[in-house]
């Protein structure tokens, strides 16, 4: 089994032959950095085709088409997209953080990233979600199940390594 040693005050690195720790992180890491390009993708797509990704979320809220609401001059709908571009907008630099995080730290097991990591992702998805839950429109629509995606992604990426960085014995 692999043993984590301490590099520094914030960096452990592997040493022996790669082993079930080893593994763990690897994989994890993989996969958080799979559910942060995917909320990348999803954030340009916000932002570039929010009269398209919002129509259901617009019509289950108001009772309206969204179509229909900014034909007739509708402030509040024109208010809709805007906010809707801004929240592609966080999605966007949320994602660039936690592609960054990956990249540079959660792979090599610093447990700061993890923190980092668990605190971001759970901003994110349960916040995307909650909106959901809220507007009252949590139904398994491409939209719906694009939150459900990234949460389980989430899920897995920060639970698989978190015994190795967080509870490993240091040497």
């Amino acid at each position: 089994m692999s043993k984590l040693k301490k590099v520094s005050h914030y960096e452990y690195q592997f040493h022996g032959s790669e082993g079930l720790a080893e593994s763990s992180v690897k994989i994890g890491s993989s996969i958080m950095m799979t559910m942060a390009v995917f909320a990348l993708v999803i954030s340009l797509l916000w932002v570039s085709l929010t009269e398209v990704m919002f129509v259901s979320d617009f019509k289950a809220y108001t009772g309206q088409d969204l179509s229909d609401a900014l034909a007739a001059g509708s402030k509040s709908a024109e208010l809709w997209l805007i906010t809707k571009k801004l929240l592609g907008v966080e999605l966007l630099a949320i994602s660039l953080v936690m592609i960054f995080i990956t990249a540079r730290s959660y792979t090599k097991g610093e447990k700061w990233s993890w923190y980092a990591l668990l605190v971001t992702g759970c901003i994110l998805w349960g916040s995307l979600i909650g909106y959901k839950v809220s507007i009252g429109y949590f139904q398994p629509t491409p939209s719906s199940m694009t939150f459900i995606v990234g949460a389980i992604l989430f899920g897995i990426g920060i639970a698989l390594p978190a015994k190795v960085i967080l509870g490993e014995k240091l040497t």
